[in-house]
């Protein structure tokens, strides 16, 4: 049995919140209770459910990253689907708010800013303050874990975007409700916001120690090793070199073509960075960046402790960019007119000059301490 208990699996206990309400539901399918029983059947079965709404990768899962999101009828269940993801606005519309009483959110986090459902929480909070209608967040662990707060914090509001929404490390340290207490609070979003905890949880537990099933909480985040690198692996998204999608190990894999594996490897393992050993692979992604090419780069495997992902994400960066050509490197969307990475750090600071990881892993030292400081007001678990 498990050792926590999720908000999705303490429903009936706030039948009095609940009971005799349209609910609305933002979910995803990694979102289970215990014994793995989805959050839309979860919720039906109590209480009644009226409308779904959909971030990105879909409320079944069946969209890949990036993918529009479309507005239909569930056929299982008969209930409409609203997008939130991928159309002309990233989030729920005022139109969209009119189909509920009280709005339940319920997505697996990783732990990450990047992850797009935290934008997608802090839009639903917005939007549910304009309507006067209160939000349910279902609190679930943090499978990065809760002790480590690492990574750069963006400080340019104007910045902001869908994998960079709020001023915060990019490993952040909290749970999903933690993070929605704590951006209603600062943000002054006046969300009449109630968060179901887990059962159970401490913040030093592991996903393995809570007990949990992983389902993966979206399609190229298939295991734990994968989620505890993410906060950092995720930059060479912003490059021109592959993240591993298209492989059965994406985040833990990154390389291109014109990568010599044994040199990249033997660069990072002279580091000596706690937690982690690379080790030099070939491999060729079925979709995504290089598709159909042979790669060169290098695997990070995880040996065991605490690791800083941040880290290792940026001195790796710094190392394949020093064996790439200049062009082939950083990712430029032409007709949008930016630069991925950018997006992924609400700046322009890898791109100023040749970054040094030296100099730059003090400062996200020091900006991620004062969040995590901050942070403990809003804290549910010790």
């Amino acid at each position: 049995m498990p050792n926590v208990r999720c908000g999705l699996d303490r429903l009936a206990e706030y039948a009095d919140l609940l009971g005799g309400k349209r609910l609305g539901l933002l979910t995803t399918p990694a979102a289970v209770t215990a014994d793995l029983s989805d959050s839309i059947e979860a919720v039906r079965k109590l209480y009644n459910l009226t409308a779904l709404y959909s971030p990105e990768h879909g409320v079944r899962g069946d969209r890949q990253a990036g993918e529009a999101v479309d507005t239909f009828t569930d056929e299982r269940t008969g209930i409409p689907v609203y997008s939130t993801y991928g159309h002309t606005v990233d989030g729920m519309t005022p139109e969209q708010t009119e189909h509920f009483d009280i709005l339940l959110f319920d997505a697996q986090d990783v732990g990450c800013r990047f992850y797009t459902y935290l934008a997608a929480l802090m839009e639903a909070m917005k939007a549910c303050a304009k309507a006067g209608k209160p939000l349910v967040v279902l609190d679930r662990p943090n499978p990065a874990g809760c002790t480590v707060t690492a990574g750069n914090v963006p400080t340019d509001p104007a910045k902001r975007c869908i994998v960079s929404a709020w001023e915060m490390p990019a490993q952040y340290g909290m749970t999903i409700g933690e993070f929605a207490r704590m951006v209603n609070a600062e943000e002054k979003i006046g969300c009449e916001l109630t968060v179901i905890p887990v059962e159970g949880y401490r913040r030093d537990m592991t996903w393995e120690e809570t007990g949990l099933f992983y389902v993966n909480a979206s399609p190229n985040l298939p295991n734990m090793d994968s989620i505890r690198l993410y906060s950092g692996t995720c930059l060479f998204e912003g490059t021109c070199l592959s993240e591993g999608r298209g492989t059965t190990h994406p985040f833990e894999i990154v390389g291109a073509p014109w990568i010599d594996p044994y040199v990249l490897a033997d660069k990072m393992n002279a580091y000596g960075l706690a937690g982690v050993r690379f080790r030099p692979t070939y491999f060729m992604p079925t979709f995504s960046k290089h598709q159909g090419k042979i790669c060169g780069g290098v695997q990070v495997h995880l040996t065991g402790g605490s690791i800083n992902a941040p880290e290792i994400g940026l001195r790796l960066l710094r190392e394949a960019k020093n064996l790439s050509p200049a062009e082939d490197f950083w990712l430029y969307y032409e007709k949008l007119g930016y630069y991925f990475i950018d997006r992924l750090l609400g700046g322009n600071e890898l791109r100023d000059g040749e970054f040094d990881p030296d100099e730059i892993l003090p400062r996200w030292e020091k900006v991620s301490a004062e969040f995590r400081e901050r942070s403990r007001a809003y804290w549910l678990y010790e």
